[in-house]
């Protein structure tokens, strides 16, 4: 793999489950280190800094959503500790989470939502994660299938959050969904562990016959 991310750039990450994505932007908080070759910040090598500079700069929401066994606030808070509860309350709305946290959950901002977040929808988890990452405000935002487990409604107001929110921040979005490509300004495409071809959708679609073929299937399962 070899691959300049500039500053202030959204990128996408495609390709089939298994052929790497993940591997790669897990690369950046340093959740794994490379076996070799370097992996740079600023020109710096990420082994040369301090651990928790680098990772206080950067905001991840996974498909996977880490919630802890506490109230709905708090894991918010968890994103930027010193926040106000004005701050909270607009990252939830910025994420479009406030109105179920307020509507649908008993004790609004103080329900306890259990170990892993077992007592909310795996949309209502990526929604909180969103507002955590929102109210940290950090300069690189990690995104991956962040979206996967929300509505289409949903999802079409966070596409807009996402919109506003990614600009003058470096971000790395890993999607399988054809509208969330629509806000990266490259497009990077994987296979088993290597990357294929970096441009945009245009680009891809007219020199890339991998991605034409992940787009097709794509836009054959959203059209059914």
């Amino acid at each position: 793999v070899s691959l300049t991310i500039h500053a202030g750039e959204t990128i996408a990450i495609v390709g089939p489950n298994g052929c790497g994505k993940s591997t790669l932007a897990k690369l950046i908080p340093r959740f794994s280190d490379p076996v070799e070759g370097r992996v740079l910040l600023d020109g710096v090598d990420l082994r040369d800094g301090r651990l928790r500079e680098l990772r206080s700069q950067i905001g991840i929401v996974t498909q996977e959503t880490l919630l802890f066994d506490d109230t709905v606030f708090n894991n918010i808070k968890y994103g930027s500790p010193h926040a106000t509860r004005e701050q909270v309350l607009a990252a939830a709305q910025q994420a479009h989470a406030h109105r179920f946290i307020e509507e649908k959950l008993e004790h609004g901002y103080e329900t306890v939502v259990g170990q892993r977040g077992s007592k909310l929808s795996g949309g209502q988890r990526q929604r909180i994660a969103l507002a955590r990452a929102i109210l940290r405000d950090p300069a690189i935002l990690i995104l991956d299938e962040a979206t996967s487990q929300v509505d289409l409604e949903s999802e079409q107001v966070i596409h807009r959050v996402l919109e506003q929110f990614v600009r003058n921040r470096t971000a790395i979005i890993i999607t399988h969904r054809l509208s969330t490509l629509a806000l990266a300004d490259r497009i990077v495409v994987m296979n088993a562990g290597r990357v294929l071809d970096v441009g945009t959708h245009a680009e891809l679609l007219g020199r890339c016959d991998f991605y034409r073929r992940l787009h097709e299937i794509q836009f054959s399962e959203a059209a059914a």
